[in-house]
């Protein structure tokens, strides 16, 4: 049985915390279901486990209804959502959490060539890792054939 630790321990695979491109790419290629279900991208802080145990950073996830769908790092996390948010410390308050449905999250990526945060505060006086090498990539660039299929997608 998988701990909590390995759900929110960011040292993926290879240490490289892809948690914003999975959740963003998960946006860019949702099925109908998941649309008519109303996905939703989530970007907030989280308490992480492992080598990150208390500390917090910015995470991303994907949400369907009342559950978590955590695919970062090569994970397969599906969980209840109160529960996931009680494990990870969520707090749904501005500058700590934002959620997106599809076309805002297309329009940031459009707008912002990136996969985020966009709308996370670094001013919450939060005890970020000193070591930057196991979170997720930040304003990492979405490249230019990506940029062409999100705006298709916004399209539709």
């Amino acid at each position: 049985m998988k701990t909590f630790k390995s759900y929110l321990d960011e040292e993926g695979p290879v240490g490289d915390g892809d948690c914003f491109s999975v959740a963003g790419r998960a946006m860019i290629d949702m099925t109908e279901a998941q649309e008519q279900y109303n996905m939703k991208l989530v970007h907030a802080f989280v308490y992480g486990q492992g080598p990150l145990k208390g500390r917090r950073f910015e995470h991303a996830w994907n949400e369907q209804g009342n559950t978590v769908i955590d695919n970062s790092n090569g994970q397969q996390t599906v969980m209840k959502k109160k529960q996931y948010y009680k494990l990870a410390g969520v707090e749904k308050k501005a500058g700590a959490y934002a959620s997106y449905d599809k076309g805002k999250a297309l329009g940031n990526m459009l707008r912002h060539h990136n996969w985020g945060p966009w709308d996370l505060s670094t001013m919450l006086g939060e005890k970020l890792p000193d070591d930057k090498r196991g979170i997720g990539k930040k304003k990492m660039r979405i490249g230019r054939k990506e940029l062409q299929q999100i705006n298709i997608a916004s399209k539709l």
